[in-house]
C-alpha cells in the first residue's frame, strides 16, 4: 500500500492469538450477518456497518466460500453479530472481513464470474493484525492479505491498516487481479506494475462511491465539481497521517496515501528518476508511477459525473452513478485487457475497446479525452490494442544477463512474458535488460546465496518495501524471479 514512502517496519510476524470458538458456534452467526464496517476509515467517517452474505463459523472464526481468517479470536456477539466498538481488537477482525467480503462481491458483480485468486485454494486468509508494521500487502506466495498496526507519535493513537476499507479494498484489487491477470507479476516493466498499484487505488475509490455517506459528503466538500480535493479522490487518509506524523515531514503530500487529482502526463519513462524527490515529481517506482493512470482514470470518472449533473441529476447521485459506471468498465475490462507485458497505451486502449463492446460506447469520448490529455493515448488512438478475437496469449521467454550494468546479478537468468506468436525476441531482450538495469541500480533485486533459506520476512527491505525480484539457484545457475507480494 505504501510502498517507497519510508515505512516503519519492526517485526511484520504473525501476532495472532489461538481460536477458542466453542465446537457449537458453527451454529450461530450464519447466512447473512451484520459486520462492523467503514468505507473509509475514521480520520473521515465513524464506523458503520453492513451485512455480508452467505457467512458461516469455521475454527478460526467466520468465514465464507472465498475468505477465511487466519488465526483469531473473532467470535460473534450476544446478538449473533460481528459488530464490535472501535478500540477493540475484535472490531479489526470484523471491518476487515467486511471489506473483504464486500469488495469482491462488488468486483465480482460487474466481471460476471468468480475471481480466481493467484494462490492456491478456493478462500484467500485474512490477516486483521500481523503485528507492527506501516503497511499492508497481498501475498500469492500463500494467498493471503495482510494488515498491521503502527504508532502514531503525534496523536498518541495506535493506528490499524485492517480498519480503513480504502486499504483493504486496494490489497483486495491486488488479490483480484493477480487471479485474473498472473502475468502482470511476472513482468519487470514500469507500466504493469504500475498499474497493479494504479487497481488497487481506483477498486478503492470506486467501492467508496458505492456509500451513500461518501457520496453525500463529497457533494457537500465539491459541489459536484470534482476536481476540488476530497474524500474520494484521497486515499488511506488516516494511514497517510500517520506516515506525515512518523516521518515528521510530510511526507505523502497531505493526510492521505495518494491523491488520484494530480496534473500528471506521461513521460518516457526511461528519462524518469527511480524515486520522487517530492511529491510533486513522477518517478519509476510503481506507487508513484501509478498517479499517472489513476490520474486519468479519476478524470474519467468526473467527466461522467459532469455529464449526469448537465441530465438534471443532483451531485451525490451523480457521483454515485458514475462510479457504477467505472465498476462496469473495470468489470468488464479484462476481457479485452492484455495477458502479458504491457503499457499504459495499450491499457487505455483496452479501456476504449471495453467501453465500445460492452457498455454501448457511451462513455469512450471521455475515456479517449482524458487518457490524450496525459498523453497516454497519442492522436486520439481511434483503434484498439488487442485483436478483434480478445487479449493475446502470453509465454514466458529467458533471458541472461550479459553485459555491463548487472554486478553481480551479471550472468542471471531472468524470465518475461512475451505474445506468444512472436518470433523475434530481441527488442523484449532489451526491454528486460534496461529494466533490470534500473531495479538493480535502486536495489529492488534482493540477492541470496545457493541454499539459503529464504522466508518471507526475507522479501522485505529495511523499510517494509516488498523488493522487486528475488535470486533463486537451480542447479548451481543464478535466476531472478518476481516476487509475488506486493504492498
Amino acid at each position: 500500500m505504501i510502498g517507497s514512502i519510508g515505512s516503519s517496519y519492526n517485526n511484520y510476524e504473525l501476532n495472532a492469538v489461538t481460536s477458542n470458538v466453542p465446537e457449537d458456534m458453527s451454529a450461530q452467526a450464519s447466512g447473512d450477518v451484520e459486520f462492523s464496517y467503514n468505507s473509509q476509515d475514521r480520520l473521515v467517517f465513524e464506523p458503520t456497518t453492513t451485512v455480508v452474505h452467505d457467512v458461516k463459523m469455521g475454527k478460526n472464526g467466520p468465514e465464507t466460500s472465498r475468505i477465511r481468517l487466519g488465526k483469531s479470536e473473532l467470535q460473534p456477539n450476544a446478538d449473533d453479530k460481528f459488530v464490535f466498538d472501535q478500540g477493540k481488537k475484535e472490531f479489526t477482525g470484523a471491518v476487515t472481513f467486511a471489506t473483504v467480503s464486500k469488495t469482491l462481491e462488488m468486483f465480482e458483480s460487474a466481471y460476471g464470474a468468480k475471481v480466481p485468486w493467484g494462490g492456491r485454494g478456493e478462500q484467500i486468509k485474512l490477516v486483521p493484525d500481523g503485528g507492527e508494521m506501516l503497511n499492508a500487502y497481498y501475498s500469492r506466495r500463500d494467498n493471503s492479505l495482510n494488515f498491521f498496526h503502527a504508532f502514531d507519535p503525534k496523536n498518541n493513537t495506535t493506528v490499524m491498516t485492517g480498519e480503513s476499507g480504502e486499504v483493504v479494498s486496494h490489497e483486495v484489487g491486488h488479490a483480484m487481479l493477480d487471479g485474473i491477470r498472473p502475468g502482470y507479476l511476472s513482468t519487470w516493466s514500469p507500466d504493469p506494475g504500475g498499474f497493479h498499484e494504479s487497481f488497487g487505488d481506483c477498486i478503492a475509490m470506486f467501492m467508496a462511491t458505492q456509500d451513500d455517506r461518501v457520496c453525500e459528503r463529497v457533494a457537500q466538500e465539491t459541489g459536484g465539481d470534482l476536481t476540488k480535493h476530497n474524500c474520494l479522490s484521497a486515499t488511506g487518509e488516516e494511514l497517510g497521517q500517520v506516515i506525515n506524523n512518523a516521518s515528521g515531514k510530510n511526507a505523502t503530500g497531505g493526510n492521505y496515501v495518494r491523491d488520484a487529482i494530480n496534473d500528471f502526463k506521461w513521460q518516457d519513462p526511461s528519462t524518469l528518476p527511480s524515486r520522487p524527490s517530492n511529491n510533486n515529481e513522477l518517478s519509476t517506482e510503481v506507487h508513484s508511477w501509478s498517479r499517472l493512470f489513476t490520474g486519468a482514470v479519476y478524470d474519467v470518472m468526473t467527466g461522467i459525473v459532469n455529464r449526469n449533473m448537465e441530465n438534471g441529476m443532483e451531485p451525490a447521485a451523480a457521483i454515485k452513478s458514475a462510479g457504477a459506471e467505472m465498476i462496469s468498465l473495470y468489470g468488464n475490462l479484462f476481457k479485452e485487457a492484455p495477458k502479458g507485458d504491457f503499457t499504459y497505451e495499450d491499457m487505455a486502449k483496452s479501456m476504449l475497446k471495453t467501453d465500445a463492446k460492452y457498455m454501448d460506447g457511451r462513455n469512450g469520448d471521455i475515456i479517449r479525452e482524458c487518457f490524450t490529455n496525459r498523453n497516454i493515448l497519442h492522436g486520439g488512438a481511434s483503434m484498439i490494442g488487442s485483436d478483434d478475437n480478445g487479449p493475446q496469449e502470453f509465454r514466458m521467454a529467458s533471458f541472461t544477463l550479459d553485459g555491463d550494468g548487472f554486478g553481480m546479478f551479471a550472468g542471471a537468468k531472468v524470465e518475461t512474458p512475451v505474445d506468444a506468436g512472436k518470433l523475434s525476441l530481441s527488442d523484449d531482450g532489451q526491454k528486460l535488460k534496461d529494466n533490470m538495469k534500473r531495479l538493480i541500480a535502486d536495489g529492488r533485486i534482493l540477492y541470496t546465496e545457493p541454499n539459503q533459506k529464504i522466508e518471507t520476512k526475507d522479501l522485505f527491505d529495511k523499510d517494509g518495501v516488498p523488493y522487486t525480484g528475488v535470486v533463486r539457484w537451480v542447479d548451481g545457475e543464478m535466476h531472478i524471479e518476481r516476487n509475488t507480494i506486493i504492498s
